[in-house]
């Protein structure tokens, strides 16, 4: 791995008409093993063969991370204060996640005081079809991506929904109410509440909501989550430049 790190950083220096050969001596590795490197790499989109000349450059993968990487950076920012004042009015857990392929990543949590309480680790993941940040995402992405992902989906619990048709009904569901639940459908003693997040062209980029012990996602309790995590939700996304209404949103 740090071999061919070293290769991407070369060549994202300024170095990019290097032949194998030329590429090879710069990072002082075999030129067989160079080859290899560049092989993979470009199978993977991580770099593209210059077209008329020697050497490689960056491909549209490394584009595409480093987008996200700077977009996960910026709605973490901006979402902190939301993040924490969604906390102090529910008195749960807050938190901050965005897709991963088949799962979400947790990019930002506040802790509640409580004595009982569900917890999260930053940085932590958890399958998205069965979470309320990762659903409320997924009800907005395109059918061949929800597809891709609900290919694999397996029971967690008695509430995990797996099939088909009753998922793509939940999504639209989701979509229509503009806030996600999660009753038990990951562990049959956390739930959760989540609405999602929009950037300044209006695609669904992050989820905020809060996970709470199952007991107290109780009929009373649920109306008044949901509306302070749309609430949330909505505060974000107008900071990002999103000047629309959640509940309107079309699918990004």
């Amino acid at each position: 791995l740090l071999r061919g790190l070293k290769i991407l950083e070369l060549i994202a220096s300024g170095k990019p008409n290097l032949s194998v050969r030329e590429l090879a001596e710069e990072v002082n590795l075999p030129k067989s093993v160079v080859h290899r490197l560049i092989s993979t790499l470009e199978g993977e989109r991580y770099v593209q063969k210059n077209s008329g000349k020697p050497g490689y450059r960056l491909g549209t993968k490394l584009w595409c991370l480093g987008c996200a990487a700077v977009q996960g950076l910026e709605i973490k920012e901006v979402a902190r204060p939301h993040l924490e004042d969604l906390a102090l009015k529910t008195n749960e857990l807050a938190v901050l996640a965005v897709l991963d392929g088949r799962e979400v990543i947790y990019l930002d949590k506040v802790d509640c005081p409580q004595a009982v309480r569900a917890y999260i680790p930053i940085g932590g993941r958890a399958p998205a079809y069965c979470i309320s940040t990762g659903k409320v995402i997924l009800a907005y992405r395109r059918d061949d991506e929800v597809m891709k992902i609900a290919s694999s989906m397996k029971k967690f619990t008695s509430n995990t929904v797996i099939r088909m048709e009753s998922f793509k009904r939940h999504l639209a569901e989701i979509r229509r109410r503009g806030y996600s639940i999660n009753f038990g459908e990951w562990h049959e003693d956390v739930g959760g509440v989540a609405s999602a997040i929009r950037d300044g062209k209006g695609y669904v980029v992050a989820a905020i909501g809060v996970t709470v012990p199952i007991h107290r996602l109780t009929k009373k309790n649920i109306d008044r989550l949901n509306r302070l995590a749309m609430q949330a939700a909505a505060a974000v996304s107008e900071e990002l430049g999103y000047g629309g209404s959640q509940k309107r949103a079309s699918i990004g």
